[in-house]
């Protein structure tokens, strides 16, 4: 996608809008010189801005990008942690290494992608038998 040329501050209120949050007045504080301006003045400008076709296009384009990025991120699949499982297991059996941190680090992974989960088995009857016991 061809973007429309910005000027530097509208670069830099595009940078720090979207790693701020969507935060406007903090983006345009960081980019213009508002010192002695007033809250409303600065919000006008914001919003201005935000209405602008060559910024607004910067933001989606810019906030996709990082979308993608965390998409890439939260698509360790299973898969992906089985074939890293398997590299280090070629590898400690060849040198007979000790790969526990790498291990632990793969395991890790694959948990916060949800493919590692702890279950416990809770034994001892019915409620009702588990009630009675507690009287």
């Amino acid at each position: 996608m061809n973007l429309p040329k910005l000027t530097p501050k509208q670069q830099q209120f595009v940078l720090r809008y979207c790693i701020n949050g969507n935060n406007g007045a903090d983006a345009y504080r960081y980019a213009y010189d508002c010192e002695g301006s007033k809250e409303e003045t600065i919000n006008s400008e914001v919003n201005r801005l935000l209405k602008n076709p060559k910024i607004t296009q910067w933001i989606d384009e810019a906030l996709k990008n990082v979308a993608q990025v965390f998409e890439d991120e939260i698509k360790y699949s299973a898969k992906d942690c089985f074939e890293e499982l398997s590299e280090v297991q070629k590898r400690a059996k060849k040198d007979k290494g000790n790969y526990t941190q790498e291990i632990k680090a793969i395991e890790l992974k694959g948990k916060l992608a949800g493919h590692f989960v702890d279950k416990h088995q809770v034994t001892g009857g019915s409620l009702a038998e588990l009630l009675d016991k507690l009287k």
